[in-house]
């Protein structure tokens, strides 16, 4: 368990919890925080001088950082740096729990996740209540600047406002762009029922396509409005750069993260076109290829084979449990469509598990 301190500075406290004038926010900035010192005052000077006068608040939520963060976001709060709040866990808890934590706490009709270590692009938000004020989507998604570069966070129709759900998922997963931060969505769909799951990494792949589920309308914006830092130490930095590496636990997580969506899916948009289940299918046997490459070259004149077929099985047989569309069906529809070098990834993959996780479900 964990505890939030949220002081009032104006009460003496030392921390802040400046007060929204009027009614509700129209908007939530929720940034956690944790150990992003080098990072968090350029994140911070890239929001704050755009706040407008009223309607937005900024959420800290410190999670037990050890270096500076803390001091940082104190700093902020004591500068009267605008509607800022700064919340606090007891115990490090993870981004998940961090991220869940200020969901309860938020007051705005819409959230937008940022990470520490990002900045909003100059006008994000003066550019998003302009388009809020033109049409009132569930859902608005934006582009993103990495590398010199404007990075598309979906695949349809730009600047128009959509009541199309299946047009809003088979958009998001052909672009395979699942981060929250892409994604300004109402407070009301994330209810109480939907929230980040604690202790697992690639919480965005467990969320996002679930909100996209509950969303009735949606508005694309295609302008980066989150720039983008690309860090060694990142979690899939050290997933995709560091060799000989393979951790189980966060490839666990990668394996589970469609936990439940295929069904939902399915009573959601019981008439999903072709195209729509081909794009989520191909999303989840490219997580499953990148899973069996990374297992197989890390790990191959390292371990015994009997070790890396049994992890082989054990992986195939949990992505082909939560997949939506069976890998066998996919690999199918890969040829009919005309891409072969999709069907010949895919068929290499599943002909490298296809011992190993036959033996594995004949344990099971």
């Amino acid at each position: 368990m964990y505890r939030i301190d949220v002081k009032d500075q104006r009460a003496g406290g030392s921390d802040c919890a400046a007060s929204m004038p009027g009614r509700d926010p129209w908007l939530s900035i929720l940034i956690p925080v944790y150990n992003v010192a080098p990072y968090l005052q350029a994140c911070l000077d890239s929001i704050l001088p755009q706040l407008p006068a009223e309607g937005v608040e900024v959420l800290l939520l410190d999670d037990v950082s050890t270096d500076h963060s803390l001091e940082i976001c104190q700093a902020v709060c004591a500068a009267g740096g605008g509607p800022v709040r700064l919340l606090r866990h007891d115990r490090n808890s993870g981004l998940s729990a961090a991220r869940n934590s200020m969901l309860d706490e938020a007051r705005g009709d819409y959230i937008w996740f940022v990470d520490s270590d990002d900045e909003i692009m100059p006008g994000a938000i003066a550019r998003m209540r302009a388009i809020l004020d033109q049409c009132s989507p569930d859902i608005l998604l934006c582009d993103y600047h990495k590398l010199g570069k404007d990075i598309a966070s979906f695949v349809g129709t730009p600047n128009v406002c959509s009541t199309d759900r299946e047009a809003l998922v088979r958009g998001v997963f052909a672009s395979r762009r699942m981060h929250s931060w892409s994604k300004i969505a109402r407070r009301d769909i994330w209810g109480a029922d939907l929230r980040f799951p604690v202790g697992r990494c690639f919480e965005d792949m467990a969320t996002t396509p679930l909100l996209m589920l509950r969303s009735d309308s949606f508005y694309y914006a295609p302008e980066s409005w989150i720039r983008y830092r690309v860090r060694e130490d990142s979690i899939t930095g050290i997933m995709s750069r560091t060799r000989g590496h393979f951790d189980d636990r966060k490839n666990d997580d990668v394996a589970v993260a469609l936990t439940g969506f295929a069904d939902a899916a399915h009573r959601t948009l019981p008439t999903m076109d072709a195209d729509t289940r081909y794009a989520m299918g191909q999303f989840w046997a490219k997580e499953f290829t990148k899973l069996v490459w990374r297992l197989l070259s890390a790990r191959v004149g390292r371990d015994k084979w009997p070790c890396i077929a049994g992890k082989l099985g054990r992986y195939r047989a949990m992505m082909e449990e939560r997949a939506p569309v069976p890998f066998g069906e996919l690999a199918a529809i890969h040829l009919r469509r005309g891409k072969p070098g999709r069907w010949l990834v895919l068929g290499l993959c599943l002909l490298v598990t296809s011992g190993p996780y036959r033996r594995w479900k004949a344990a099971a």
